[in-house]
């Protein structure tokens, strides 16, 4: 038992480490590619002309963003949800994580973070992740949907199609999570069905976190839930556009409301290709590429992502290295586990919450 166990530990480390690779593979030749294209004397001449009131308007602009967005997390939780200040550090630390680990691996230290601090299991935790995720790419493919429908013209339009292919599918995936929640009870029978013939306890663990996965994902089909979300998604999402704004001002290209949209969904779009940690070239590769495609000049193209992205990583970088560092530190602690409740002790809570909120209602409504 012993040897079939570190041969599968070693198997898994193989494999991680092959991703680690490729990611770093594809980042690298992203990043070659992009400035293989561009005459290295004009973009320098870019990046000397900036200004920097801009900038400067740009960086306090995703501040707000980063803020908005972590006021709107603890609206992803049924009950018990995380102070502001909980959540604004969890999504700090979880974006850092992703900018400097591979494989998207901050989104699990952020559930881990969010778990210890909220007293919610990892699994539901990461379902919230999941459905601000999703909310998020709702919001962005809607943005540019309308935006770029509106306000481009025929040939932009042309060029800029292949985008409206990643908004339908993020359009599929909200309807398949929506049909998911309204027949989740007949889901949750068939888990129940199968975990009572499995004979492994391994298959009933893996059922039951996919059934706290699932509950997750349920406030977001409460009415009110589903419109402050919705709101607060749109909001963030035209804040976010106005740091594209400022950066094109910055690069004295000030571009339309319909081409800002979609460098914004190109920027977003392409951080989804699988690469190296911060999607580090690739967003260069493909929205600078986006951006020539409806006009812009290379050499101004790359200027304004390049720039765009590395007050992404800044704005992140610099609150998630102190609250690494200084309060956690340097130590992330996801393998222990002492400070984190089971998916069974999460439901418990649950129910004595709901409980707790029934009592004073009935007491006023005998009253």
């Amino acid at each position: 038992m012993s040897g079939s166990i570190s041969t599968s530990k070693s198997s898994g480390s193989l494999g991680s480490k092959m991703r680690l690779l490729l990611g770093l593979l594809i980042s690298v030749a992203c990043i070659v590619w992009v400035l293989s294209s561009v005459e290295s004397k004009e973009l320098v001449e870019k990046l000397k002309g900036v200004s920097f009131g801009y900038l400067l308007l740009a960086v306090m602009t995703t501040f707000v963003s980063y803020f908005l967005r972590a006021y709107r997390w603890p609206m992803f939780f049924g009950n018990r949800p995380p102070s502001f200040w909980i959540s604004y550090r969890c999504l700090i630390l979880g974006f850092f994580m992703n900018n400097v680990l591979p494989a998207r691996i901050g989104e699990l230290v952020r559930a881990h973070l969010g778990g210890k601090a909220s007293r919610h299991s990892r699994s539901l935790v990461l379902a919230t992740i999941a459905g601000e995720r999703l909310a998020d790419g709702l919001a962005i493919s809607l943005l540019f949907a309308v935006l770029f429908s509106m306000f481009s013209d025929a040939k932009s339009l042309a060029e800029g199609s292949a985008l409206f292919y990643v908004s339908y599918l993020f359009a599929a995936a909200g309807a398949s999570v929506v049909l998911l929640l309204v027949c989740r009870s007949w889901v949750f029978g068939f888990f129940e069905w199968i975990a009572s013939r499995a004979p492994w306890s391994a298959v009933r663990f893996v059922l039951l976190r996919a059934r706290k996965f699932i509950e997750g994902l349920e406030p977001m089909l409460r009415p009110k839930t589903f419109i402050k979300l919705s709101l607060l998604s749109a909001c963030v999402w035209f804040v976010e556009l106005g740091v594209y704004f400022f950066v094109s001002k910055a690069f004295h290209y000030p571009l339309g409301i319909g081409s800002l949209s979609l460098f914004l969904a190109a920027v977003n779009f392409s951080s989804l290709i699988p690469s190296g940690p911060g999607a580090i070239g690739v967003i260069e590769a493909f929205a600078t590429a986006a951006l020539v495609k409806i006009g812009v000049d290379r050499e101004s193209a790359l200027a304004m992502v390049g720039v765009q992205h590395l007050i992404q990583i800044l704005v992140v970088g610099l609150p998630g290295a102190y609250f690494f560092v200084y309060q956690m530190h340097g130590k992330i602690g996801i393998e222990d586990e002492s400070e984190l409740i089971s998916d069974e002790e999460d439901e418990a809570l649950g129910r004595q919450a709901l409980l707790n909120e029934e009592i004073p209602t009935r007491a006023e409504g005998r009253g």
